[in-house]
């Protein structure tokens, strides 16, 4: 039976906040120097909403907006998808898929204590997440002009150990596309 990992044991803390009056351009300097693909926003100790890359770069630079003269709170994501620092791994992972977001605020009692990412999840994961973890790199896919074969088998690559969507049996052994064209 599988061990099931709490989201505490593997969130990232401290989690970096700013105010919803912060302006873009230096809420983008902050995700930089603290290197991080995320902000949480604040009022009055409470989490209104994060500011994430992609909100960077579909709702500003992609329509050529000044970073200078736009608020957080006009572009970031509310309200916010959390969970709790005591559910599960697979829960956050279950949570991440249905809600389309990579990036789960973790709250206790009502107070930002970490944060967990499709990332962490990946790293943090155990036996048995394997369709979890599948599911959420397809999430990730870029749109493409051809659809794989859904003939191919999905699975953990055996000389490299990467998870693969397009594994094929090469002298007995299952590899990826990197690994059979000798790439790695």
């Amino acid at each position: 039976m599988e061990t099931e990992i709490p989201v505490r044991d593997i969130m990232t803390r401290p989690v970096i906040t700013v105010g919803a009056d912060l302006d873009i351009l230096s809420a983008a300097k902050k995700m930089g120097s603290a290197n991080v693909g995320s902000l949480i926003i604040t009022a009055e100790g409470k989490t209104t909403g994060i500011l994430t890359e992609r909100d960077l770069v579909k709702k500003v630079l992609a329509e050529g907006k000044d970073p200078r003269a736009i608020k957080v709170i006009e572009i970031m994501s509310s309200p916010v998808v959390s969970i709790e620092p005591d559910a599960s791994l697979r829960e956050a992972a279950a949570l991440m898929l249905r809600s389309g977001v990579k990036r789960l605020p973790v709250i206790s009692n009502g107070r930002l204590v970490g944060i967990i990412t499709d990332t962490d999840l990946a790293s943090g994961s155990s036996v048995g997440m394997s369709d979890i973890l599948s599911d959420l790199l397809e999430m990730h896919r870029e749109s493409v002009h051809f659809e794989p074969s859904q003939a191919m088998p999905r699975g953990i690559c055996e000389v490299c150990g990467q998870l693969s969507d397009t594994l094929e049996s090469v002298n007995g052994e299952l590899l990826c596309w990197s690994c059979r064209d000798g790439n790695r």
